[in-house]
């Protein structure tokens, strides 16, 4: 039986604008219509990028720019299985290029031939992935949330590159996913191999299902700080680094699964020191309780 664990979960309805690497997203974005083969792209990128770090971003933005995720492929995936068309498309970069699609493995597989082209050392990396609909990982029954991602190794540093996850931020595709730190990376992956997981103390699978799950977009946005639950004998404390660089209307709700959520009710706002306090009763609030926190921009600039 699946565990449930108190979490605090971010929904970000926002329009992000994030700046992007400039050099290596503009090369892509003007050899989107030249349609070249995979080695001519390794030839431009051997003449017209000069470092392994900034050649290795540039493939990632070209994949995440012209590499579809195979939606139907995942659905055939967690009704029946792979098929072994599936895992033949999925197993060839070479295949994945041709069709233009492909589901994380095959983003993967692409992502390393690329790199092995490159001369760059690199490692596929399987593993598993929590969701807003998925909080916790069960490896042998979370089929459906199985993934893979990448890591390579630039001056003697392994760093890790998902370009499947690149995709969800759709028009703007940020380098969040591009060497993101391994404190952010364990929040929603947790690979199979614990030295992927690439830090000083890799967290077992108990102590990643009972940490905080939170929307990647939260740090996209400009929050650098964890968010905190705070109590004492009386009162919750929802706490939060306050971002200078937008207004939110911030809506906080509960409940005692990862569906339904009712407004906290009599919410006591405090803003100290750079900080923002939610306080409410713990007398209103159930034992075993998940808070969702929506997280709206509220620009007044745009009022």
């Amino acid at each position: 039986m699946r565990k449930f664990f108190p979490v605090i979960i971010f929904l970000l309805g926002i329009n992000l604008s994030v700046a992007q690497t400039k050099s290596t997203k503009a090369m892509v974005e003007e050899l989107m219509d030249k349609n070249l083969l995979m080695v001519e792209l390794t030839d431009y990128a051997r003449n017209n990028i000069n470092s392994d770090k900034e050649r290795a971003r540039f493939f990632y933005h070209w994949i995440s720019e012209n590499i579809q995720y195979d939606y139907e492929m995942l659905e055939r995936h967690n009704k029946d299985g792979w098929t072994d068309e599936d895992v033949r498309l999925n197993e060839s970069p070479i295949l994945v290029f041709e069709k233009r699609s492909a589901v994380c493995a095959g983003f993967s597989v692409l992502y390393k031939w690329f790199m092995d082209e490159m001369g760059i050392e690199n490692q596929i990396i399987d593993g598993h992935i929590r969701h807003l609909t998925n909080q916790t990982v069960e490896p042998d029954l979370d089929t459906g949330f199985s993934h893979a991602w990448n890591a390579i190794r630039i001056d003697d540093i392994w760093l890790i590159v998902d370009s499947t996850w690149a995709k969800q931020f759709e028009t703007n595709v940020p380098d969040y996913y591009f060497d993101i730190s391994p404190e952010k990376l364990i929040i929603t992956h947790f690979p199979t191999e614990s030295k992927w997981q690439l830090l000083e103390k890799p967290l077992s699978l108990e102590e990643f299902n009972n940490s905080q799950y939170i929307d990647p977009l939260y740090y996209l946005v400009g929050f650098t700080e964890k968010p905190s639950l705070k109590q004492d004998k009386d009162f919750f404390y929802f706490v939060w680094k306050n971002n200078p660089n937008r207004n939110w209307m911030i809506r906080l709700g509960y409940g005692t699964d990862s569906i339904n959520y009712e407004p906290v009710p009599g919410i006591q706002v405090i803003n100290q020191d750079g900080y923002t306090y939610y306080k409410f009763a713990k007398s209103l609030i159930q034992e075993k309780t998940a808070f969702k926190v929506d997280l709206n921009d509220f620009n007044e600039e745009k009022q």
